[in-house]
């Protein structure tokens, strides 16, 4: 089975057990690393995204909360370490969907953004200030020194600006959660927001692979793990020949692989793990993926040529 093929009976697998496994009794718990909406129905989601369980946490300045927070934080780091941002490219039922919006881009003949180095260099700060707003609001709500009304609003204010909280629920056909809360102006600023922030994704999906991947917070988090995580992207910068095909494979378009000139490790930040850089080079062994220092996949050329027939 092509590795492709693979990823995506992987995706498929993991959005139904995730999305719809609690209709089966399965709970995986609080702390995945991967978009499990805690809006989407809880009979039916098998667990909840670790960004909704660490701003919950935070939000309340007790104890019991941070000592929660503690437990949650070592098993959402232990996953991460295992697989790293695989958790992206293999499992993310956000990060399915956008495939799939990517799919019906393709069937339509839609055209395709593309962004310039220089764009993207300065909206990388998109994803920090998400970051930013998941850690540092909640602790308003915990110690509301001032307008504690509003703070009260912060609790997981990420998640109101999310955009699994609108999409993820519409899978299900549950459209509570996808509609403006005008309980005060607080809520009526983080959901519009959220709602602006899931049409960009919707439609940035339909013109550019995993639109949303490269300003995900959580992705981010989970870049944090890339230098102690098990899975890892090599490079034998003596085989590679520069021919650019992984970089004009990579779902977020990053330059650094096929640019590297000395270093072995080349799981960048932004890296899900996807693979098809691999899958794609037509180089013996210039580009492989390790598990724990053992290689589990490598470019072959047979494999890339085949693939042309």
């Amino acid at each position: 089975m092509k590795i492709s093929r693979l990823r995506w009976t992987i995706l498929i697998i993991s959005f139904v057990v995730l999305i719809f496994g609690g209709l089966t009794g399965l709970y995986l718990g609080r702390f995945l690393p991967s978009f499990v909406c805690c809006y989407v129905d809880g009979h039916l989601r098998s667990g909840t995204c670790f960004l909704a369980s660490l701003q919950s946490s935070l939000s309340y300045s007790s104890w019991e909360s941070y000592k929660y927070l503690g437990e949650i934080f070592l098993y959402f780091s232990l996953l991460v370490i295992l697989i790293g941002r695989a958790w992206c490219g293999w499992i993310c039922p956000l990060g399915f969907l956008q495939d799939v919006l990517d799919l019906i881009r393709k069937k339509l003949h839609l055209g395709y953004l593309n962004f310039s180095e220089g764009i993207r260099a300065k909206l990388r700060c998109i994803k920090w200030i998400f970051l930013f707003v998941a850690l540092l609001l909640p602790l308003w709500a915990s110690f509301p020194a001032f307008a504690p009304s509003v703070a009260m609003e912060f609790r997981i204010p990420f998640c109101h600006l999310c955009p699994g909280k609108y999409i993820l629920p519409m899978v299900t056909a549950d459209f509570a959660s996808v509609a403006v809360n005008y309980k005060n102006a607080t809520t009526i600023t983080l959901t519009i927001l959220g709602l602006v922030f899931s049409a960009l994704v919707i439609v940035g999906a339909l013109m550019k692979r995993r639109f949303w991947c490269p300003y995900c917070p959580l992705g981010l988090l989970l870049s944090f793990y890339r230098k102690i995580s098990f899975i890892k992207l090599k490079k034998d910068c003596q085989k590679c020949t520069m021919c650019e095909i992984c970089y004009n494979v990579c779902p977020v378009e990053i330059q650094q692989v096929f640019k590297e000139r000395e270093k072995e490790d080349v799981t960048f930040t932004d890296c899900t793990l996807c693979l098809k850089c691999v899958e794609y080079c037509p180089e013996d062994g210039a580009l492989q993926a390790t598990f724990l220092g053992k290689t589990i996949y490598k470019s072959t050329s047979k494999g890339f040529f085949r693939d042309k027939i």
